[in-house]
């Protein structure tokens, strides 16, 4: 991931990466817990998204798309996520996919879930739940959480994979994506960290600190 988002590339890093990454399936078979959808959008802006076992993987993950443009849970604690019950999509899991999807837009790969994916955004102006239109679907949603992990994803990057996928900038969706993303912004136009993990990837910048990172993907944004 850390590779991914300083813009290199596996052509870039050499053939040590490759080692690494096909262990890394072989070993897990992309099930990463809640993770594979955003590794497999860290793999698609490393350049493996060519390599067949990773396209095919991805084929298969976006074709599980639920009715509500989302993503279900993928737990087996029946008490969470019991399959003999109907289930909402999960936010968490479906804003890695929409990730994903903006990554394979960018190489002129549209995808088949893609409008549907973005409505499940658009449709509750990007962050809220269906049932209440103030509370967020996750809290993280309204932050400016970086780096990314696979189950907490900021508002800045949000906004911009939705702004990727074609969204319209004068829509209500997204003008509440920048009204949200604009409370931390600065008055020298740079934008604040709001929040990281304890030990994150990459040293990205101290939390309530201006931050170039989450000011790249705001402009990105806009």
């Amino acid at each position: 991931m850390a590779f991914a988002e300083w813009g290199l590339t596996r052509a870039d890093i050499g053939s040590d990466i490759d080692e690494e990454v096909f262990s890394l399936i072989q070993s897990t078979g992309f099930k990463m817990l809640c993770g594979e959808p955003y590794l497999l959008r860290n793999l698609v802006k490393l350049g493996y998204y060519q390599v067949d076992i990773v396209k095919e993987e991805i084929g298969c993950m976006l074709g599980k798309i639920k009715e509500d443009g989302g993503f279900g849970c993928i737990s087996s604690n029946k008490k969470i996520n019991d399959p003999k019950k109907p289930h909402k999509s999960c936010a968490r899991l479906t804003v890695e996919y929409l990730l994903l999807v903006a990554e394979l837009h960018l190489l002129g790969i549209e995808c088949e879930c893609e409008s549907a994916l973005v409505h499940y955004f658009t449709k509750r102006n990007i962050f809220y739940r269906t049932d209440n239109s103030e509370a967020p679907m996750v809290d993280v949603m309204l932050e400016t959480f970086y780096p990314s992990d696979p189950i907490k994803v900021g508002v800045q990057n949000i906004v911009y994979a939705l702004r990727v996928l074609g969204c319209p900038g004068e829509s209500e969706a997204m003008q509440a994506g920048y009204e949200v993303l604009n409370r931390h912004r600065l008055d020298n136009g740079r934008y604040l960290l709001t929040a990281s993990k304890s030990v994150p990837a990459f040293k990205a910048g101290k939390v309530g600190e201006e931050n170039k990172w989450i000011t790249l993907y705001a402009y990105m944004a806009q």
